[in-house]
């Protein structure tokens, strides 16, 4: 059983799950009996939208067998008090896997643009349909965990996208301080440290119509990118079909510049957008944050919340670009 517990002195929201233990894994003795490969369409619940090619699914999307949270809950339940004065309430929510080729070793990267582009496809119309669903949801949340150090159980490629009846305290404050910015220069926070990143050019990886791949000028991890739209748009809800016409090749060459670069690093790959109830038409900007899993917090970043990152953001563009 799923529920939801808020930290009495932080306000974080934590999902307690432990059914989300049971989840499968890649083995040797498992791999023909992968959910995802064609052919084993039964080990998954039925599919709840796919893109199809001559009576063949090339991108599909199920719901997750595990789910961190729950859609048979009902989302009207009200957060209850615990005697400790503590909040808790049911797991409610939505929780997805787009399955993004049928092929079991293949990656983003090794993919056709084509077949790119149809993940792309899938990942607007899940989070489409997701946000538009019920009045309860909050916020989505799309991601790709790539490798078991970025927290993956199966290898084939898939992402997860996940509705949520909260929003943590920490994204709602990345979001004021998108609007503390706007009301202090009148101008999106994003689009300005674009600008500047351009014109400095020692941090750019790539750049193509729509999207400029930056090395963030204070990256929180080696080898840390952002893929950010260079014309200003609040909410991924927002993409329309000649972005994601761009960003099928660009994410593309990102992802092969990563993999030459370092071989085939782990990395979590998020779409940052504003809650739902929380757009700010003019000082939200959404992005998509790759973040490879080189190097492991350690007691000073726990105790202090500072991270040390050992590889140099300037490097690291230089070093993608040679790569691209």
């Amino acid at each position: 059983m799923s529920v939801l517990r808020q930290d009495p002195i932080t306000r974080d929201w934590v999902i307690i799950n432990p059914e989300r233990a049971q989840r499968p894994k890649d083995n040797d003795a498992a791999r023909a009996a992968c959910p995802f490969c064609p052919g084993n369409e039964s080990l998954t619940p039925a599919a709840v939208d796919s893109l199809d090619e001559h009576g063949h699914w090339l991108v599909r999307t199920v719901p997750n067998r595990f789910p961190a949270l729950r859609a048979d809950v009902h989302a009207e339940t009200a957060p209850e008090t615990l005697p400790e004065g503590w909040r808790q309430q049911a797991g409610y929510g939505q929780h997805e896997v787009i399955v993004e080729a049928r092929e079991h070793e293949a990656t983003l990267e090794n993919l056709a643009v084509e077949q790119v582009r149809r993940v792309l496809e899938m990942y607007s119309r899940r989070f489409r349909a997701l946000a538009e669903s019920d009045g309860h949801v909050r916020q989505v949340v799309l991601f790709r965990n790539h490798g078991i150090r970025a927290g993956t159980s199966l290898t084939h490629p898939h992402a997860q996208i996940v509705a949520t009846p909260v929003v943590a305290p920490e994204m709602r404050r990345r979001m004021m301080d998108e609007i503390g910015f706007f009301d202090t220069t009148g101008s999106c926070g994003m689009c300005h440290v674009l600008a500047r990143e351009r014109e400095a050019g020692t941090r750019i990886v790539y750049d193509s119509k729509c999207f400029v791949t930056l090395a963030p000028f204070a990256s929180r991890v080696p080898w840390h990118l952002q893929i950010v739209p260079r014309e200003h748009c609040p909410s991924f809800l927002e993409v329309d079909s000649a972005t994601l016409d761009d960003l099928a090749p660009h994410l593309r060459t990102v992802l092969g510049a990563l993999r030459r670069r370092l071989g085939n690093p782990h990395y979590n790959l998020v779409v940052v957008t504003p809650p739902l109830d929380q757009v700010h038409r003019h000082a939200n900007h959404w992005f998509i944050e790759i973040v490879p899993r080189l190097t492991t917090p350690a007691g000073f970043e726990l105790g202090s919340r500072i991270v040390v990152n050992i590889h140099a953001p300037e490097a690291a563009a230089a070093e993608l670009r040679a790569n691209l």
